[in-house]
């Protein structure tokens, strides 16, 4: 009972303890009320003037994003330009070089205007100065070869080859194998695949562009062929001869076999 009147008397004294606060507080309203009212709107133009400050900024950000892209395009042409320049300038050059010695040696045979074309047009090239090139903004197709899928096998290499893989085959045969069948679907590939979106007319290129560089994703930093490319290549699928020859040039570390998502990979790791 005693608890009880106890526990009565804590609350009642509480309670006047809060009350005798609230009046504390209460006489103080006149003080303080004017310095709230001012942070309250001091707060509030803060406030007006951080969203102004965010809305510039995301203005500037777009007018500088807007500047680069222009600036980056501007380069990109006179880049263009200047290879162009340069390609014109090389054909000038070496149809000067030519006439001196036309004229001393009246014995030769003149060279045909469109062999002259090719000479100061070369069709073998590094990839990365084909991409860069004027050649990869025409729409036009022309065969390029690529310093980049250049291979040799020697008579000592091919011996390394095991008895069951190689079985009767000769090395001229693999030779011809890699050159005509594997090196050309890699250089037939990349002058597509590094070609502009825009100068690709024809729907089935398009779409073997298309594929070619969704499958780049997979493998962004290697250059590579699928059985399906060979395929398309020799218009017949992959046989189990033609199979042994790639399991031949995976032995002479020429090619590496990647097997994703159904679909054979084989990149290119050969390294002089």
């Amino acid at each position: 009972m005693d608890q009880s009147l106890e526990n009565i008397f804590q609350k009642q004294l509480d309670t006047m303890q809060r009350i005798e606060l609230f009046l504390n507080i209460y006489k103080c309203k006149a003080f303080v009320a004017d310095d709230l009212r001012a942070l309250k709107e001091e707060a509030s133009s803060a406030a007006e003037k951080l969203k102004c400050t965010k809305e510039y900024l995301e203005i500037d950000r777009k007018d500088v994003c807007s500047q680069f892209m222009e600036i980056m395009q501007k380069m990109r042409r006179n880049e263009l330009l200047m290879l162009h320049l340069l390609e014109v300038g090389t054909l000038v050059e070496q149809n000067e070089n030519a006439k001196p010695a036309a004229q001393s040696s009246s014995s030769k045979q003149q060279m045909p205007l469109k062999e002259l074309q090719n000479e100061s047009n070369p069709s073998k090239m590094h990839l990365l100065d084909y991409s860069k090139s004027p050649f990869a903004l025409r729409s036009k197709p022309r065969n390029f070869h690529f310093y980049d899928f250049d291979a040799e096998i020697k008579e000592e290499q091919f011996e390394t080859i095991p008895k069951y893989l190689k079985g009767r085959m000769q090395l001229s045969e693999l030779k011809q194998f890699l050159e005509n069948e594997v090196i050309k679907c890699f250089e037939e590939k990349y002058t597509l695949m590094y070609k502009h979106r825009k100068v690709i007319v024809n729907q089935h290129d398009l779409n073997l562009w298309k594929e070619y560089n969704s499958q780049q994703a997979n493998f962004p930093d290697d250059k590579f062929i699928t059985q399906d490319d060979l395929s398309r290549k020799s218009g017949k699928v992959v046989d189990k001869k033609s199979y042994a020859k790639l399991q031949m040039l995976r032995h002479l570390h020429i090619l590496r076999e990647v097997r994703s998502e159904g679909t054979i990979y084989f990149l290119w790791i050969y390294s002089k």
